[in-house]
């Protein structure tokens, strides 16, 4: 019987800058044995202690906004890719909830600071203010999460970044903050191979409109790496907040479908209901977005009313941002009863529904909304055959009814009837 643990454990892996070039293998050459070994060690804790290990992936990135507007098309390149090396390497080690060692990771992307010269870095908080999604590694270094084990590169950037990161986590400790286990990672061996895509770095010209609401639904039941993908991308689009400017109201809004929906899902017994789903994209979007308790927290539950929006829950946050969470009943949700909303995010297999969302405000005389799609996660190769059992675990991982089923399996009631 494994032995019990008095909480979560939670660990940050800091990787070193993005390669020059940046192709996929360049991006596994210089982070796959990094993160194969974080992974790796955090299962061994999950299996040993009954639970699951958070492990957020800390990852400088070039500043990519112009005028205030994200460079969507590479954030997209560039998060599809690291997704797709951890759902890989998971593969490879079969870390999974199938074996009771799974390890929650989230990317979050922070400002590359000056490694030539750290004395330039801002002593207070205050000297150096957050840009949302892209937060400065000041502040990624000085929030209230609760890390106890900070894992690094073993290279001069990735000492010089932990050397950074250590000191200016120091100068803003409090109680709440223990003390950090450091665990330096020397290279292994060569990692495994994805196909090889080229990202493409941002272009002076490129530039997209300000989206101040932006909206995004699916069901996230077992909040997976492809959830994760398509949430972290919602938030990407919406404009960034600089601390030191006024506090303009922006707002992410995610329709969750609601459980009367889900009664014909295989495995339902191994669903999550309406509360759990939401609970688990908000911490997600907490975890990304780098931010502390929320200021104000409202629910409201009418599972006895009508309409599309039954139960809700709105978290805000001082900075100005508000996630709203609302249980949907269709393919519209908020789109068509909330005209603020200007962007909406989906799945390449949902466009479709955004055509359809567009036509309905039109209708109304409402704008149409931008629409951002998200590639799925998958390990295809151009030069591959057919699909080989290391591809099929992947798509697994990536997949909810699977997940079920495994549930399932392991605990005897994997049975898949539908009613």
């Amino acid at each position: 019987m494994p032995a019990q643990i008095e909480r979560q454990p939670s660990w940050l892996l800091l990787l070193p800058n993005l390669p020059k070039e940046t192709t996929f293998e360049n991006i596994k050459e210089a982070y796959a044995s990094s993160i194969s070994q974080a992974l790796r060690k955090g299962a061994d804790i999950s299996a040993s202690f009954a639970t699951v290990t958070l492990l957020d992936i800390g990852l400088p990135c070039a500043k990519v906004y112009k005028s205030s507007d994200v460079h969507y098309s590479y954030l997209h390149q560039l998060l599809r890719q690291l997704y797709s090396l951890v759902c890989l390497l998971c593969t490879e080690h079969s870390i999974d909830v199938q074996y009771g060692n799974d390890v929650d990771v989230r990317l979050v992307l922070f400002q590359s600071p000056n490694l030539a010269n750290p004395e330039s870095l801002p002593a207070n908080i205050e000297d150096n203010p957050s840009v949302e999604p892209i937060v400065s590694l000041h502040r990624l270094a000085s929030c209230d999460r609760a890390w106890e084990r900070v894992c690094s590169v073993a290279s001069e950037d990735g000492e010089l970044l932990l050397q950074i990161f250590l000191r200016l986590r120091n100068s803003s400790l409090d109680e709440k903050k223990g003390k950090l286990v450091i665990e330096r990672l020397m290279p292994e061996s060569q990692s495994p191979s994805l196909c090889d895509t080229t990202l493409i770095r941002p272009q002076e010209t490129e530039s997209r409109a300000h989206h101040e609401s932006v909206a995004v639904g699916g069901t996230f039941d077992h909040l997976h790496i492809g959830h994760k993908l398509l949430l972290s991308l919602t938030a990407f689009v919406l404009s960034p907040t600089v601390a030191s400017e006024s506090k303009g109201k922006r707002s992410i809004t995610i329709g969750i479908t609601g459980d009367k929906l889900l009664e014909n899902k295989k495995f339902r017994e191994h669903l999550q209901d309406w509360y759990q789903r939401q609970a688990a994209v908000q911490a997600f979007l907490s975890a990304l977005l780098v931010l502390d308790a929320p200021t104000e927290q409202t629910s409201t539950d009418n599972s006895e009313g009508e309409g599309n929006q039954q139960r809700a829950i709105t978290a805000s946050w001082a900075s100005g941002l508000t996630i709203h969470c609302v249980e949907i009943f269709d393919q519209f949700g908020p789109t068509i009863t909330d005209e603020s909303i200007t962007a909406l995010v989906l799945s390449e297999e949902t466009r479709a529904g955004g055509k359809a969302v567009n036509e309905k405000r039109a209708e109304k005389g409402w704008p149409a909304l931008d629409i951002f799609e998200v590639d799925v996660l998958d390990m295809s190769n151009k030069n591959a055959g057919t699909p080989n059992e290391e591809t099929q675990d992947f798509q697994n991982k990536i997949s909810s009814t699977e997940i079920r089923r495994r549930l399932g399996k392991r605990s005897g009631t994997a049975n898949g009837k539908s009613a």
